[in-house]
């Protein structure tokens, strides 16, 4: 019986632990899969929510096996870091046989999903995986190429969007997703020099980064995304989403006035949910542009708009 009971505990604590390696907490980036669903006409559609739906869930389970295959590589280096030796791997809970196996099922389950949505899901998957691998093994060390991949895997993720509804791919969505992702990842950067007195141990690239350039970057990438975002608008078959511009910069602004104020708000562009003003403004741009993508302006505003 107390055997029993052990063996029920052990299996308890890996399946727990197999839980967190697939870090739950960052399935929020699968959103950026959702754009497609708004911005091309389909919000209501409820097909093309099943078919984003099955998009979501297979990129979950692709970025689970990556998270799970990374720490089994990093896991010596884990167990040296007084932060990361906690990981369920590098701490012993789960073992490296038991990780393996379970990371192969994720992604074969990821990939049989994709095959739903037809081969050139299958592939943004796949160029999605090889780009996550590469990341971890080579050229998350390559100071100015780790943010622009991280910015790209965000973009692959945008477009697979477009590809789970089968709708036209809008250059815009490209380039307004790569730029606001690279101001992520710029920011994370920045928050990473304000918060370790040793940037360096914590992060190879941040020995050749400084917070002047970082900050340089900032101003660059932030004056792009608005002017691309404003062409957008202004170029668009709906001329009054020229209504969201206010809170565009807001946010952007917002973001960058946390990243130098507020100690930990760049850590994870998740931690921005927990900003008031920030999360407040999201949810207003929401609104205004669900109504002007999908409501019926009054005569004034289209003439307001011409």
């Amino acid at each position: 019986m107390a055997e029993a009971q052990t063996h029920q505990a052990s299996l308890a604590q890996t399946a727990a632990g197999l839980a967190r390696e697939v870090r739950p907490w960052q399935w929020y980036k699968q959103a950026v899969l959702l754009i497609a669903i708004v911005f091309s006409g389909r919000l209501f559609d409820p097909v093309a929510w099943g078919q984003v739906a099955i998009g979501v869930a297979a990129f979950c389970a692709v970025a689970g096996a990556t998270y799970i295959f990374n720490d089994i590589s990093d896991v010596e280096a884990d167990r040296r870091h007084p932060e990361k030796r906690k990981r369920p791997i590098a701490s012993g809970q789960v073992s490296v046989p038991t990780a393996a196996a379970f990371g192969v099922g994720l992604l074969l389950f990821g990939f049989a999903l994709s095959y739903a949505l037809g081969a050139l899901f299958v592939l943004i998957v796949a160029t999605y995986l090889a780009q996550n691998a590469a990341y971890s093994l080579y050229l998350k060390d390559v100071v100015l190429v780790d943010v622009l991949l991280i910015a790209f895997g965000f973009v692959l993720r945008a477009v697979a969007g477009v590809v789970a509804i089968g709708v036209a791919l809008s250059p815009w969505l490209v380039v307004c997703t790569f730029l606001a992702a690279l101001l992520l990842a710029l920011g994370k950067r920045r928050h990473e020099f304000e918060a370790s007195a040793n940037p360096a141990e914590t992060r190879a690239t941040l020995e050749e980064y400084t917070p002047e350039t970082l900050d340089q970057l900032l101003v660059v990438v932030i004056s792009t995304l608005l002017i691309s975002y404003s062409i957008y608008t202004f170029t668009g078959a709906k001329l009054a989403m020229m209504l969201t511009l206010p809170f565009a910069f807001f946010g952007v602004f917002r973001y960058h006035h946390l990243v130098h104020t507020t100690n930990g708000v760049a850590a994870s562009p998740g931690t921005l949910l927990f900003d008031r003003q920030f999360l407040l403004n999201l949810g207003l741009w929401g609104v205004v542009a669900v109504v002007v993508l999908y409501g019926r302006p009054r005569a004034w505003l289209v003439g307001l708009v011409g």
